[in-house]
């Protein structure tokens, strides 16, 4: 039933479909049961399996989906439970997702991929969606499934409810309110008819209900606006307490200033808001009007746009704004501080002229009601405190946007927020932090998935990273600022690997965010974030390659103007916690200018290093070479850089300088057919017939050619590179990747630290260079012969080597393999070196061509694939139960998923009426009365488990505390009897890796004695940086 960490939920259940179906990535690939693995002791081998018949080992391979991260299509709309700290989100594709603490994840999949047009939370238990048929789903956040769906008795145009309150209050396009009882499934016999057709404009046409909201001191009273006329309408005594309509008399302006012949206008009104203290009404205008009211009397108290005041009033000879097409206003939002007195107002406009922008009007402290005068609370709304305009720089326009309340549920959500949602029609989410207003794009505020929102994606990258050196890093990067404070993760099962896996992910505002994707072994948010716009001072320019070093810990990346930023992970010297105003920071903002003037190739930017971060990637350098757009970039493990540039130069770059070895455009090289370069892969290998291994660089190009060069050292330290030749190796370029493989060692000949171990010796590794083309990979010993040629239907999308270790006989062997993702969604798996098919797959998951190219093979035989602008999936193609390596997992372990809804936590008590306004007349309704009247005396009886639950948790008193008696309460596990620290388990696992690289550093004496001290040199310097920057040494 589910896929993932995914919940499949709809109408009906259809288990029809071929698991392989890849129209239908939901659903979950059934594994054949097989022979279980072996538990007792095993040795190791590294013996390399004869792959003599086809077919073999195919039984160890088998696709299944294993995680997905972001969301499949554009927010359409969202909620945010207070109570339990949840934020749901819904997209145009069917989905609902609700996202908590860390990396907490449930989502809802909707059979039709019906689109949501409203979403709302009830009773902090209940999840409710209305889709564009008008069907009302009621989803529980305790069992995570859907409970009931039903019809709309006509065309829904709003809805309401109230966090302590079971009801759902519906306002039709017919302008007839009714009450859904979510708690029993059934519409209340209660329901309030068009009251603008027949109390006020009967000959006009039908008006539908426009805005509804709950009196926020009052749960008998509600403020429902038609398009002419608003009224706040008494559920106790059923009738009108209060009406007001906006009517402009000949010679006002109005919003939009117009004066249309001297006519009367009533302009239309689009939305309507209480006070947080229900005295004063705000009603929005389709002219642009803001108009306030006093909610007892009707009086208008103040009519006024964003920028002029007494727009109700008529005034000889105005003049029209110069703006030929003013703002729109399309979202009001009456925002208070804690304490409920203090407000402000959040407008969203629209503009085809200046695009959307928001306005925050800050209002203060309200004067007190029983002592001011109209004129006065007129001046109050017109003489504002302030008023800030927060532009966009996205041009979508705006669907919505949502205050994070951090006080109480109550107010409509506006209780003292300190972020607000910015939803926008292209699908990305800006976040806004209130009251400073700036946009933040803090990745570790939210989880992974709306990461890839926050703003877009523009790269992806998977690797797979030491796993001592990965927990490590990940202790460092735990962050406690995550807005979202609910539910809980599930535990996962943890593989027996020595190795993790990273994503990272480039986006537009220039960006680099590096998660752990290690199918959600590790908990926690943890996350690292560099930002090339900030460091290099320019407008956000969208980033275009990564390259992540992950034995050296070095990362490189390109952004779309050509400039590369070099980083390394390690402690941060300008790190200041409390950062002020300094000599420094002065000095830092003259030398902070952007480099596109700058003349040098290589800018030194360490000076650049946030001062919030204590440890991390720090930027080092920048290649500012001015040769167009990046087309390939490689940062290798020994201190390498290759980069590749649109108009075919490519140049090499020794970190440890930093020093450009080379940098030659690669068409003047001799019988070298090639335009550009488009893979850059750094190699320790036997060249040909040489005796002895050397660090190699290899080269794919835009025509199928593959570029040999030597680095060799020379004297003083230096390090050159030296063009050995080219061979064109496949039918069809570009050449998208370059792997090498040793069938001696059965490993990578990718250069790293430990492959250097060999040049000490001089020992001469042969191996084999597999070159993946645009339909085709070639299998090449390289300065030799071919030795194997593959073709595919359809063009190759990413491909890698993988090494996959299973039991056989008793003795635990390795497989080393190529898979392959074709465009089409077909995974190859070939042997290697004779390029032989052992198993052919279908990817589960939808594939769209635009994205797919931004997928990546792990050595694991996982296969990282973008599916589409917003998502990206983690699949494995190993088959576990046939290894006999990991421990099975059962279907239903499977299908389990993060927990949402913790018992116990208390919905807040519901604000009542002040003194003043019970001596008025107020009539104080009760939860329990308001229920009788809207139920009847012959309410059925609860429906659901979730509505005790939930009854328990309402506040019958203010400051009540969470009540962890409860049998369904959650108790947060604590630990006992022992010390840890994040410290702790840092300097463990930096004792552990520092001690293997100890070891290894003493191994290149005696390579540095035969040809000179600066492999020593390159040795050191990489070893030293790898375990200072990892681990504060």
């Amino acid at each position: 039933m589910f896929s993932s960490r995914r919940l499949k939920k709809a109408f009906k259940n259809d288990r029809s479909k071929s698991e392989n179906e890849r129209t239908n990535p939901e659903n979950e690939p059934i594994r054949n049961g097989l022979s279980p693995p072996v538990k007792s002791p095993k040795k190791f081998s590294l013996k390399v399996p004869e792959l003599g018949v086809k077919g073999q080992y195919s039984k160890l391979f088998s696709v299944s989906e294993v995680s997905r991260y972001g969301m499949n299509g554009k927010v359409t709309t969202s909620a945010f439970n207070f109570t339990q700290s949840l934020l749901a989100l819904a997209t145009d594709t069917g989905e609902i997702h609700v996202y908590g603490q860390q990396q907490v994840e449930v989502v809802f999949t909707l059979e039709g991929k019906s689109h949501i047009k409203f979403l709302k939370f009830v009773k902090g238990i209940y999840l409710v969606a209305i889709d564009s048929r008008d069907v009302i789903m009621v989803f529980s956040l305790f069992s995570k499934r859907m409970l009931t769906s039903v019809f709309s008795p006509g065309k829904i145009a709003c809805v309401e409810t109230d966090p302590s309150l079971d009801w759902l209050m519906i306002g039709l396009q017919s302008g007839i309110i009714l009450f859904y009882d979510v708690d029993r499934n059934v519409i209340s016999n209660f329901k309030i008819e068009n009251l603008q057709k027949t109390r006020f404009f009967p000959k006009d046409r039908i008006s539908a209900v426009i805005s509804m909201q709950w009196n926020p001191r009052d749960i008998g009273t509600v403020l429902i606006s038609y398009d002419q006329v608003t009224v706040t309408y008494s559920l106790v005594e059923a009738d009108i307490k209060q009406h007001f309509i906006y009517e402009l008399l000949p010679g006002a302006p109005g919003g939009d200033f117009l004066d249309k012949q001297g006519k009367l206008r009533r302009p239309g009104v689009k939305q309507s808001l209480y006070h947080p203290n229900s005295l004063h009404i705000l009603t929005v205008h389709e002219d642009n009007s803001l108009v306030f009211w006093d909610a007892n009397s009707g009086q208008l108290i103040q009519a006024r746009t964003l920028f002029e005041t007494d727009v109700h009033i008529s005034q000889e000879g105005f003049q029209k704004p110069l703006i030929t097409a003013p703002p729109r206003i399309t979202q009001v939002a009456w925002i208070c501080q804690k304490n409920p007195e203090y407000t402000s107002l959040v407008v969203s406009t629209q503009s085809k002229e200046v695009g959307q922008s928001l306005t925050l009007i800050e209002l203060g402290g309200t004067p007190l009601y029983s002592i001011t005068s109209y004129e006065n609370m007129s001046k109050y709304y017109a003489n504002t405190r302030s008023q800030r305009i927060v532009p966009l720089s996205n041009s979508a326009p705006i669907i919505e946007f949502l205050p994070l309340p951090s006080q109480s549920p109550y107010f409509s959500g506006c209780h003292d927020p300190k972020v607000i949602l910015v939803l926008l029609s292209d699908g990305q989410i800006e976040t806004l932090l209130y009251p400073s207003s700036h946009f933040s794009y803090k990745a570790s505020l939210f989880s992974q998935s709306l990461a890839w929102v926050r703003p877009t994606a523009t790269r992806s990258l998977a690797v797979s990273v030491p796993k001592k050196l990965w927990l490590g890093m990940m202790s460092a990067a735990k962050s406690s600022d995550n807005i979202l404070k609910g539910g809980e993760p599930l535990k996962k099962n943890v593989t027996k690997s020595d190795a993790c896996s990273a994503l990272a992910t480039g986006h537009k505002d220039g960006s680099v965010r590096i998660w752990d994707a290690s199918r959600g072994e590790i908990s926690g948010g943890s996350v690292f974030e560099v930002n090339l716009s900030r460091i290099l001072n320019m407008t956000s320019k969208a980033i275009d390659n990564i390259s992540f070093s992950t034995q050296t810990l070095e990362l490189a990346v390109s952004i779309e103007s050509g400039d590369v930023v070099l980083f390394k992970f390690d402690v941060n010297q300008f790190y200041n916690p409390n950062p002020q105003k300094s000599e420094r920071e002065l000095e830092m903002n003259f030398r902070r200018f952007s480099i596109n003037s700058s003349k040098e190739l290589l800018v030194d930017i360490r000076d650049r290093s946030p001062e919030n971060i204590r440890q991390g990637f720090m930027p080092i350098t920048a290649v500012h070479a001015n040769k167009g757009k990046v087309t390939s970039l490689t940062n290798s493990n020994v201190g390498f850089v290759g980069i590749g540039y649109q108009d075919g130069t490519l140049l090499i770059l020794d970190r440890r300088g930093p020093a450009v070895i080379y940098m030659q455009a690669v068409d003047k090289l001799p019988n070298v057919h090639s335009q550009y370069i488009t893979a850059i892969e750094f190699v320790i290998m036997e060249y040909a017939d040489d005796g002895y291994s050397s660090i190699l660089m290899l080269c794919g190009s835009d025509t199928g050619e593959v570029l040999v060069y030597k680095i060799i050292p020379e004297n003083g330290g230096r390090f050159a590179a030296h063009f050995v030749e080219s061979r064109k190796t496949n039918d069809e370029g570009p050449i998208t990747m370059i792997d090498s493989f040793s069938k001696s060692q059965n490993e990578s000949c990718s250069a790293n630290i430990s492959q250097m171990r060999n040049l000490s010796s001089g020992l001469a590794i042969p191996g084999y260079v597999i070159v993946s083309g645009k339909k085709d990979i070639r299998v090449w010993k390289i300065g030799k012969s071919f030795e194997s040629h593959k073709s595919f239907k359809y063009p190759v999308a990413a491909s890698g080597l993988a090494f996959i270790p299973f039991v056989n006989n008793g003795e635990v062997k390795v497989v080393t393999v190529v898979i392959v993702l074709l465009l089409g969604g077909d995974i190859k798996v070939l042997s290697i070196p004779d390029a032989g098919e052992i198993s052919s797959m279908v990817s589960t998951v939808p594939i769209q061509a635009r994205f797919i190219r931004d997928s990546s093979v792990l050595k694991n035989g996982d296969i990282l694939i973008r599916t589409n602008e917003f998502q990206a999936s983690l699949l494995s193609t190993v088959n576990e139960q046939a290894t006999g390596i990991s421990g099975n997992s059962t279907l239903e372990e499977k299908a389990k998923t993060d927990s949402l809804y913790i018992p116990g936590k208390k919905i807040a008590y519901r604000p009542q009426v002040n003194s003043l306004q019970w001596a008025r007349g107020t009539i104080n309704c009760t939860t329990d009365q308001l229920d009788t009247l809207l139920g009847g005396e012959h309410r059925p009886p609860r429906k659901y488990e979730e509505s005790e639950m939930a009854t328990q948790t309402i506040s019958v008193k203010p400051n009540e505390p969470d009540d962890e008696s409860r049998e369904h309460s959650y108790r947060r596990p604590t630990r006992s009897g022992t010390r840890s620290s994040r410290y702790g388990v840092f300097r463990s696992v930096s004792r552990a890796v520092e001690s293997r690289y100890d070891s290894l550093e003493g191994t290149f004496n005696d390579y540095a004695t035969a040809v000179g001290e600066s492999v020593n040199e390159l040795v050191e310097e990489t070893t030293k940086d790898m375990a200072k920057g990892a681990f504060g040494l």
